[in-house]
């Protein structure tokens, strides 16, 4: 019987507490802000799905190429 009492304590302290609280002032004060635009720029486009999964293989095989050229004949 306690428990029930101690949790109806705090069922109402919370209730209180929620009718207290600025909410109307808080939601016009979001609601009246505009969000900025993050970029001014154009967007790049976003790489397709398949091409997203390849495009690591393909700097490795850049970094890989450029190795070969500095170092000559393929060694490394």
């Amino acid at each position: 019987m306690k428990y029930l009492s101690l949790l109806g304590a705090l069922a109402v302290i919370y209730l209180v507490l929620v009718r207290q609280s600025p909410v109307a002032a808080v939601h016009q004060a979001v609601v009246a802000a505009d969000a900025a635009t993050l970029s001014t720029g154009p967007r790049a486009p976003a790489p397709s799905p398949g091409s997203a999964l390849k495009q690591p293989i393909d700097r490795t095989h850049a970094a890989l190429q450029q190795v070969q050229a500095r170092n000559g004949d393929g060694e490394f």
